[in-house]
């Protein structure tokens, strides 16, 4: 199954809790610059639009403004991250 199409039945995939830990550790919320790459906390996450895409789809953030902001939600909050280090999503820039 593509990541477009998980469903909130589904559990999150490490990559992405490494994202939600990448966002969670910045506030939880971030605003998409020019080129849909995701900032927040004055850095710049190495985390494709398609990640955040399906991080809504399984509910974990919600977008707002447009779709030009994200942030974490009331589950993506709650979410266990512990076990993953943000460096463990293999989209992460090098």
């Amino acid at each position: 199954m593509t990541d477009a199409l998980q469903t909130k039945t589904e559990a999150p995939t490490r990559n992405q809790r490494a994202a939600l830990k990448w966002l969670k550790n910045r506030g939880g919320d971030g605003v998409f610059d020019k080129t849909n790459v995701l900032i927040a906390g004055g850095e710049r996450a190495g985390v494709m639009r398609s990640t955040w895409n399906t991080l809504e789809a399984l509910g974990l953030v919600e977008f707002y403004l447009n779709r030009r902001r994200v942030k974490l939600t009331v589950d993506g909050q709650r979410l266990k991250v512990s076990d993953v280090e943000e460096s463990d999503c293999t989209e992460l820039e090098r």
